[in-house]
């Protein structure tokens, strides 16, 4: 038992801190109550799923609403390379603008989607006709 305490203990200190923050465009029909799903991965080649963007605090993703999301693992991205959200139900939803930070990384990647690209698994022309995954990238430095 002590063991398990002193390992969950080296886990917290060594952990690193993650925090997505997710702006909802404020058109119509923008916010949704569907399953979203972020991963990020680094310059040094790691990848992390974080999992889903839920909240105890938030239940629905509103229209105008910023939300932030705070993850923590024990491994470290160092520069973030790009990070992505991807839908996992056919309520779409309309992000605005999108960023991941970390406690090693406090720059990080922030994006806009200049495009109102729509994130949702129906990407049918004849549905919602949006994109299942959407992508932000730190620009290739020189």
């Amino acid at each position: 038992m002590k063991f398990m305490i002193l390992a969950s203990l080296l886990v917290a200190v060594q952990s690193v801190s993650y925090t997505v923050t997710v702006t909802t465009s404020s058109a119509k029909y923008a916010q949704t109550d569907g399953d979203f799903y972020v991963a990020a991965f680094g310059f040094n080649g790691k990848l992390i799923d974080f999992g889903g963007l839920r909240s105890p605090n938030i239940d629905l993703i509103e229209q105008g609403q910023t939300d932030v999301y705070t993850f923590y693992s024990a491994v470290d991205l160092g520069k973030i390379c790009c990070f992505f959200i991807r839908a996992a139900s056919d309520n779409a939803w309309l992000i605005d603008a999108a960023s991941i930070t970390s406690s090693t990384d406090p720059a990080g990647i922030k994006g806009n989607n200049n495009n109102n690209y729509w994130l949702t698994s129906d990407t049918n022309m004849s549905g919602d006709n949006g994109f299942a995954s959407m992508r932000w990238c730190r620009p290739k430095e020189a």
